[in-house]
């Protein structure tokens, strides 16, 4: 964006940065199963290209920034959406909480100023309610109750504890995890205090809980107007073979989960009728498992945790481990992570999990910098498909220098024809490959591209802007 008005893109730094970052990616370092000093050169080497990639976005903020138009606003702070569907979540800005609408792919100038309405979210030590959904707690900090107050029903499982923290006994390697951990009834960390936060259109239950050489603390957040219940979680972690899981048993009965993936979600069993089966005791996801009937699901966003047991109407997420081979210091000390509950109505797709789970991941961004009074407008969209369950999830300078990259996928599973709208005046459009080769022509409508996607289909496409 920042390139269409006369900003150098920075592609040798981008470069570098990226070819680094794919080498911690590596398949010992990233699952944590390589040795200790691969850890201890790593950390402090993401440490720095994290600095430098602020370091880009920041001067990028302040190119952009400075030609938004923000007259109209008595207070103007510009938030940047980089999801491609328009968004409307709660920010604090400027020591007020203002409800922000912001486009797709693209930005708003908001008045921090301006005042919202809203049912304010209540709490006390065990209850924590807002418009949508009604949590009561046990005296251990587990959850006895989720009460869905607009579809009117429970949403966890009759005389089951959600949020169960509980550690087992963990004695394989970093590679793998024992078949019949579960087997044994688990150990619980111990709640020690509990405090409230009642902040406009945000309250938090905060736990304090401790086991052994380690504490845990959790707030429990809600939103008015979401559904969406945050677990956000900081943990000094010194166990020896210990691994920390979280439950939900849901009342739902499906004989499938839905797991995210790249580009897409795949289906696994939540029964073990085959070997088969049984031996996906433990199974991978990105940002999102769910467990749906045709009415009404439940889903578990995470935003870093991606090992799940998936069994019967249990959906449970692997938080914590400490292995003592091949590093005998795995993964203790601090951590800080979020998992959110997210029931919705039909399955996952008619209660649009996916974007659920890449709004956890990819909030929405106030810049630093103050608005200008340039010749950009108030708002605007860089780039919007028009079908709900397309994404885009890429968007660079080509590599040969020729246009704009854009790649996008059909997220649901189903064809899809629709039209990706462009912010910009468009000369041309192609079709390319994975590495942005053998282009085929594409045909554009003004400012829009038609497409017609098959289920799942990843697309790659060269957009040629116009010369202003």
């Amino acid at each position: 964006a920042a390139a269409f008005g006369g900003m150098p893109y920075p592609r040798a730094k981008l470069e570098r940065i990226w070819k680094e970052v794919l080498l911690y990616q590596f398949h010992d370092i990233l699952p944590g199963s390589s040795i200790t000093r691969v850890y201890d050169e790593a950390t402090p080497r993401y440490e720095a290209l994290l600095k430098e990639t602020a370091a880009l976005t920041a001067a990028t903020d302040a190119a952009l920034c400075s030609r938004f138009d923000g007259s109209r606003a008595q207070r103007p702070v510009a938030v940047v959406n980089s999801l491609s569907w328009e968004r409307s979540e709660w920010l604090r800005l400027a020591g007020r909480w203002v409800k922000a609408q912001v486009p797709p792919l693209g930005y708003a100038v908001i008045d921090a100023a301006a005042r919202a309405s809203f049912v304010p979210p209540t709490v006390d030590s065990s209850r924590l309610e807002n418009d949508t959904l009604r949590i009561l707690f046990n005296s251990d900090g587990s959850i006895s109750s989720c009460f869905d107050k607009e579809h009117g029903r429970e949403v966890l499982a009759p005389g089951a504890a959600g949020n169960a923290l509980s550690i087992y006994r963990d004695e394989g390697d970093a590679w793998d995890i024992p078949m019949d951990y579960r087997d044994r009834d688990p150990e619980r960390l111990v709640l020690e205090s509990v405090e409230t936060v009642e902040d406009g259109p945000r309250s938090v239950l905060c736990h304090n809980y401790r086991f052994g050489d380690s504490v845990l603390r959790q707030e429990v957040v809600v939103f008015a107007g979401s559904r969406r219940v945050d677990f956000v979680t900081s943990v000094d972690w010194h166990e020896k073979e210990r691994m920390l899981r979280t439950s939900f048993p849901v009342d739902i009965r499906a004989d499938e989960a839905t797991c995210d993936i790249q580009f897409g979600s795949i289906r696994r069993p939540t029964h073990c009728n085959s070997l088969a089966d049984l031996a996906k005791f433990e199974v991978c996801a990105h940002q999102w498992v769910d467990l749906s009937d045709r009415g009404y699901g439940v889903a578990l966003l995470n935003d870093c945790k991606y090992g799940h047991h998936l069994r019967g109407n249990i959906l449970d997420l692997n938080l914590l481990r400490s292995p003592g081979y091949p590093d005998p210091t795995a993964d203790r000390g601090r951590h800080r992570f979020t998992y959110s509950l997210y029931p919705h109505a039909g399955d996952h797709v008619a209660g649009a999990v996916a974007r659920a789970g890449y709004e956890l991941n990819v909030p929405l961004r106030p810049l630093a910098c103050a608005p200008g009074s340039g010749p950009l407008p108030a708002a605007a969209s860089w780039l919007a498909p028009e079908a709900a369950d397309v994404v885009v999830g890429t968007v660079k300078e080509a590599e040969d220098g020729r246009g704009l990259i854009v790649r996008l996928y059909e997220a649901a599973g189903i064809s899809t024809k629709t039209v990706l709208h462009c912010g910009f005046a468009l000369a041309a459009a192609e079709a390319t490959d994975l590495i942005e080769e053998n282009p085929m022509p594409v045909e554009i409508a003004g400012r829009d591209v038609p497409l017609d996607l098959r289920p799942f289909e990843i697309l790659t496409l060269r957009l040629l802007p116009a010369r202003q």
